[in-house]
């Protein structure tokens, strides 16, 4: 009896020995399977979840990582920027070139494009906060981020590839992969990460130094040899071609056309500027909210408010282009085109203006795919006073 027990557990032993065998077996070679399996397609965006192939675990297609042809050292980040006087940079940066605004605790500091345009990324520390300004110029895409995240500092330095055109930016204390228009944290120790956006404005130089004449302008004494009046990808902004493949497409706008797009729990609108300066003043639903999309024609960018004005109630404004006015239809308070109330029974009221992302249409509809455009309204002459329901 014993006998026939130890042989009946003998056999049961080895058949779990043979199926954890097999499960192993065949465990490995899914495991093969997938690591020989292409990147899964991806219709813009990242992947709702990472996903892993050869060892490489990424929220984008691994194989839709370009190489720019530029490497690291060809486009240095800055980690020790200089400043300079307006009266000292007035003499390097062009009048109708642009550039980021940045204000903390009351002051102002402008990042020329001409500087960015070979650098992509200044890591800084101002006003009691760890920054990082990076602008792509293949996208067009000028955002600050705060660099502290989970405790830990970041170092930001550029990688030379791209995703969907838009550049791929490492930490240098982690190594993580950062997708520069999303903040995103695509490959690496990282991933999932985003960074917190710090507002900013992008401002032609003219208008910014008559703004802030006692502000300060990143140097272009930056230790490295560049000719910073010279745009190093030529005609680029003004073609409408781009460089690399993108895995989303979306005709609703011209390719290369500036749009400031604004999010709200998930959901996106992008609104051109092609459009507004026709237009001037557009209203949209973002997520149940009702939203008014300005163009600033003093400054050359779109603004966009949330449409509530005293007592958190709803209302429709129309625009007077003679008079670069809004006027809102339940109180006939007048706005100027920064969200203030200048005359009415709302004097001083102020609109609550929400945080956008400019850039090429291309990139940020790739990036974005959910995004769509503000596209339902036409064009009218300059001159006519537009009501928008």
């Amino acid at each position: 009896m014993k006998r026939e027990q130890k042989q009946n557990l003998s056999i049961f032993v080895g058949a779990v020995v043979v199926f954890a065998a097999m499960v192993w077996g065949y465990q490995a070679y899914s495991a093969r399977q997938v690591a020989n399996a292409a990147w899964l397609e991806l219709d813009g965006g990242l992947y709702a979840s990472a996903v892993t192939r050869d060892g490489v675990t990424s929220l984008v297609p691994g194989d839709q990582l370009y190489e720019s042809g530029i490497d690291e050292d060809g486009i240095p980040a800055l980690t020790n920027p200089k400043y300079a006087s307006v009266l000292a940079s007035d003499a390097v940066i062009a009048d109708d070139l642009g550039g980021i605004d940045l204000e903390i605790n009351g002051e102002h500091r402008f990042y020329p494009i001409q500087v960015l345009n070979w650098h992509y990324t200044v890591n800084d520390s101002w006003g009691g906060k760890d920054i990082v300004v990076t602008y792509c110029p293949l996208c067009g895409t000028p955002v600050v981020y705060e660099r502290q995240i989970d405790g830990k500092t970041l170092t930001f330095s550029v990688t030379g590839k791209v995703y969907n055109n838009n550049t791929v930016l490492k930490d240098n204390e982690t190594g993580s992969l950062w997708v520069q228009g999303l903040g995103t944290a695509v490959q690496g120790e990282m991933i999932s990460k985003t960074l917190t956006v710090i507002p900013s404005t992008f401002m032609s130089w003219k208008d910014w130094k008559d703004a802030y004449p006692s502000g300060s302008v990143l140097s272009t004494d930056t230790g490295f040899t560049r000719d910073y009046t010279r745009h190093p990808y030529g005609g680029y902004d003004t073609s409408m071609g781009v460089y690399f493949p993108n895995n989303h497409q979306d005709p609703n706008f011209g390719s290369k056309w500036i749009v400031y797009g604004v999010s709200e729990n998930g959901e996106g609108i992008g609104f051109s500027e092609t459009v507004l300066k026709g237009y001037g003043l557009v209203t949209e639903e973002l997520n149940s909210m009702q939203v008014i999309a300005v163009y600033d024609f003093d400054l050359g960018i779109i603004r966009v408010f949330s449409a509530l004005t005293e007592g958190d109630l709803v209302t429709n404004f129309s625009y007077d282009f003679a008079k670069r006015r809004l006027t809102d239809d339940r109180t006939g308070s007048v706005w100027n085109e920064e969200g203030l109330a200048i005359s009415g029974p709302l004097k001083g009221e102020q609109l609550n203006e929400l945080q956008t992302t400019r850039g090429y249409w291309f990139c940020l509809a790739s990036l974005h795919p959910t995004w769509r455009a503000n596209i339902s309204v036409t064009p009218v002459t300059e001159g006519e006073a537009l009501q928008v329901e």
